[in-house]
């Protein structure tokens, strides 16, 4: 049905373990080996194949196309002819104009983890995990948020309940008590949302030693900040943001978006006695590296207190 070739091309990116992301259309390819993206020269996969594929692909994670919505995230648990985990989003015409757009995130076992043992601020940043104390993981897209996560997750002790929130599922920690738990879109008549929210109000109900939230993006935000205050220590957390300064404003923000009326000096003080870290990582042409880790030192006045550490 689909050119082996390019499939082929396809699969071959994919087992090369320092392919972490691959990006395509029907006339256009470009990876990211952690330096940035590489552009393949004559890649070709005709619209008409490549829409075969996609909706071939979004079949076997139980997902159909929905001309309202012309956009899609799923999970696959392995890429066509390899053991690879692969998260996938697409984006349908007129959203590009140019057709079909495919994003491919890796989720494979590869060095990354490994790579965060050898950062100097690495042990530090395990003992305080260890110890559970609650951090936020900073940074920019494709900094290493998730893979510094799940090297963190896997020195927690293996007695210890770890339950995970996410959009689209991308953890997979080497731990016998980790469980990830996804959301949920509406369908197509508009119903059967569970949103990360309602996720987490169940968690709560799930006995964890540990809740961890794949990406902080929304309301959420305001009931974590909530239950980190009720005794559940050491979460872990990821969010977009160019510097621990940066989360602290983000996190506000999002907050307000579960109660707009709630005063600013309330949501610092929750996040006070409840956040104690944040490790900024970033991306640079030697590798991924923890840029800083800052403390949550109190508040004075209406501006919470950081301290940066050394390792």
């Amino acid at each position: 049905m689909f050119n082996k070739n390019t499939i082929q091309i396809l699969r071959d990116l994919i087992k090369d373990e320092h392919v972490t992301d691959l990006c395509f259309s029907s006339q256009h390819l470009a990876f990211d080996r952690g330096h940035g993206m590489e552009e393949l020269r004559s890649f070709c996969f005709p619209e008409d194949e490549l829409k075969l594929w996609v909706l071939s692909e979004l079949a076997k994670a139980q997902k159909t196309y929905d001309a309202k919505a012309p956009y899609c995230d799923v999970s696959l648990t392995h890429f066509e002819g390899t053991d690879i985990p692969i998260r996938m989003h697409v984006l349908f015409p007129p959203l590009h104009r140019n057709g079909i757009l495919v994003s491919l995130r890796c989720l494979k076992k590869n060095n990354a983890n490994a790579a965060w043992r050898k950062d100097p601020l690495y042990s530090k940043l395990s003992t305080i995990v260890q110890n559970k104390e609650t951090v936020l993981i900073s940074g920019g897209t494709g900094a290493g948020k998730t893979s510094l996560m799940v090297a963190l997750l896997e020195d927690i002790p293996s007695y210890e309940r770890i339950l995970a929130l996410e959009d689209t599922p991308e953890l997979r920690p080497e731990h016998p008590q980790f469980f990830a738990l996804s959301s949920r879109g509406t369908n197509s008549d508009g119903y059967g949302e569970v949103t990360l929210r309602a996720l987490l109000k169940q968690t709560l109900r799930m006995r964890p030693d540990r809740i961890v939230l794949g990406e902080c993006r929304g309301e959420e935000v305001l009931d974590l900040l909530q239950s980190l205050n009720t005794g559940h220590r050491g979460t872990l957390a990821t969010l977009h943001a160019n510097s621990p300064r940066e989360a602290l404003k983000r996190i506000e923000i999002l907050a307000a978006l579960g109660a707009p009326q709630l005063p600013t000096s309330l949501v610092h003080e929750l996040v006070v006695l409840g956040v104690q870290w944040i490790a900024q990582v970033e991306r640079t042409p030697q590798g991924r590296r923890v840029s800083d880790l800052s403390q949550i030192a109190g508040r004075e006045g209406t501006a919470i207190l950081l301290r940066s550490v050394k390792s």
